[in-house]
């Protein structure tokens, strides 16, 4: 028995914290990113693309989208590709929050994991798989943001599209308030999806299922003596016929 229940708890913790993925720690510098396992991708919640609003550089796509993947936490996956850029100038990061508070996983595709979804496989400059990939994670002192500095991965033309970087998560909610940015010599931002913390019911509805299953109780007692005094009566009923 005790040997079984190791082997389950073994089994929990292999399931909850994958050995192959790279934490992003707070005031973290020059992380590798790690391959997804795309058996643990789960099923896409939400997604947005916009154009590079305030960027006078350069022109394109931020893309961008929540999954919730197979261990039932939330994944936060980010794209930039590049319609037009200055001459001599180069897109050489993209950044994210609010992270606050919450594990970061870091972690990259170069697919085009969806399809006829928004996400392309990546074909930005001398990249060849996150083998090969210079770009690095970061994440700043509060833990509030997240960065992939692409390196030489970085976008210089018209028609190139980084990697998907995916920030793996333990957050169970999200909504809409945090922030999406890439740069070079001017900064594209807009609002973008963030963890958030799920929301706690009010005391009112706290009182509602209190009472709920309260009710659910009585009822399910209430049966039980039903039952228990027909299967008495039965008895006196066979008893009284034998006697």
């Amino acid at each position: 028995m005790k040997r079984f229940l190791l082997l389950a708890v073994a089994g929990t913790i292999a399931t909850v914290a994958p050995a192959s993925a790279t934490v992003l720690m707070p005031d973290m510098t020059g992380v590798a990113f790690t391959a997804l396992d795309t058996s643990t991708r789960g099923t896409q919640l939400a997604s947005i693309q916009t154009g590079t609003t305030g960027a006078t550089t350069y022109t394109g796509s931020l893309r961008s989208a929540v999954y919730r993947n197979t261990l039932g936490t939330l994944d936060f996956y980010f794209q930039v590709a590049i319609d037009t850029i200055a001459a001599g100038d180069e897109v050489f990061n993209l950044t994210a929050s609010s992270f606050l508070g919450y594990t970061v996983d870091a972690l990259v595709d170069t697919t085009d994991f969806d399809g006829a979804g928004f996400f392309t496989a990546a074909n930005n400059p001398n990249l060849q798989g996150p083998a090969g990939s210079t770009t690095t994670a970061s994440r700043n002192g509060s833990g509030s943001v997240v960065r992939a500095d692409f390196g030489s991965n970085g976008l210089e033309a018209g028609g190139q599209t980084s990697a998907t970087y995916i920030f793996r998560t333990n957050a169970t909610a999200y909504n809409l308030g945090g922030t999406f940015t890439t740069q070079d010599g001017s900064v594209a931002q807009r609002a973008n999806f963030q963890p958030v913390a799920a929301a706690v019911p009010e005391p009112a509805t706290w009182a509602m299922m209190i009472l709920g299953m309260g009710a659910v109780g009585f009822s399910m007692r209430s049966a039980k003596r039903r039952s228990e005094k027909k299967f008495d009566a039965k008895i006196k009923r066979m008893t009284a016929a034998v006697a």
